[in-house]
């Protein structure tokens, strides 16, 4: 469900002056469209302390002039075949998708190794954020994209807020998966693209009092937000691989998605 107020009415009195949010027709699902024929490879996209990083790009064979491209930052797996498969996804609706790869080509599904990968990327901030100003540079000289989006997973997640942050200037939307969210207003304000955000409301990571406070301090930073949160969804509820996989709860994830996308990437 779409969360029109998780704040308490005081708080809510003081956000309410400033805070916006997409229209409602905005969360309505697009009309249905024949998916496209697509292609895809491996992308070369950025030089990282020495080392080639190589991502999965995926678009339509007949690709449209500045086409509106999106950039997916993985969750703590890595660059899996669910993420090239989501990037296919996001290719048969018309996006140029580009999957970056912050473990230096690793993959797992074992939680202890995904830990240690993401726990390297997160301790070289340097070395992670140069790979994405990088992937950006790359979709805007090599791919061409006329507009420009980033979608994070959980720690994935953290890295887009952290990019969209530092590029604010380049980036048309950001959408987040279950990621701990700032809760200082401070922190927000340089976020001018519009937001949209999912959480589970099982999720032990992201309480709903959590999400109650980034809603807050994204109204005080004057933030562009819509929040869904799905009340019987964990964490990784769109991952068919994970055991928390909810497919109905996906599925309207992704009809959100893929209108805010449009709405805001398509020209």
């Amino acid at each position: 469900m779409r969360i029109q107020s998780l704040i308490a009415p005081a708080m809510l009195a003081a956000a309410l002056s400033v805070l916006t949010c997409l229209p409602a027709a905005a969360a309505e699902a697009p009309a249905a469209t024949v998916p496209l024929e697509i292609q895809h490879n491996v992308a070369q996209y950025a030089l990282v302390q020495g080392k080639l990083v190589n991502g999965y790009l995926s678009q339509p064979v007949k690709k449209q002039n500045n086409p509106p491209g999106v950039i997916l930052i993985p969750m703590w797996w890595g660059l899996n075949q669910h993420m090239r498969d989501v990037a296919d996804q996001l290719a048969r609706h018309g996006y140029v998708a580009l999957v970056v790869d912050l473990f230096n080509g690793h993959s797992t599904r074992d939680r202890t190794e995904a830990a240690h990968l993401a726990d390297v990327a997160d301790s070289n901030p340097g070395a992670t954020l140069s790979n994405l100003e990088q992937a950006v540079s790359y979709m805007t000289a090599k791919q061409h994209v006329g507009s420009l989006g980033v979608i994070g997973w959980s720690f994935g997640g953290g890295w887009a807020y952290r990019i969209a942050s530092d590029l604010p200037q380049d980036l048309g939307a950001l959408v987040v998966f279950y990621a701990p969210p700032s809760i200082e207003p401070s922190q927000l304000t340089s976020l001018r693209m519009p937001i949209l955000a999912f959480f589970g409301g099982r999720d032990p990571f992201v309480p709903p009092e959590l999400v109650s406070k980034f809603q807050w301090a994204a109204g005080l930073a004057g933030v562009a937000l819509t929040i869904h949160i799905y009340p019987d969804a964990n964490v990784a509820f769109d991952d068919p691989d994970s055991t928390s996989y909810n497919q109905k709860d996906a599925e309207d994830a992704w009809q959100q998605l893929y209108a805010f996308l449009a709405s805001n990437l398509k020209q």
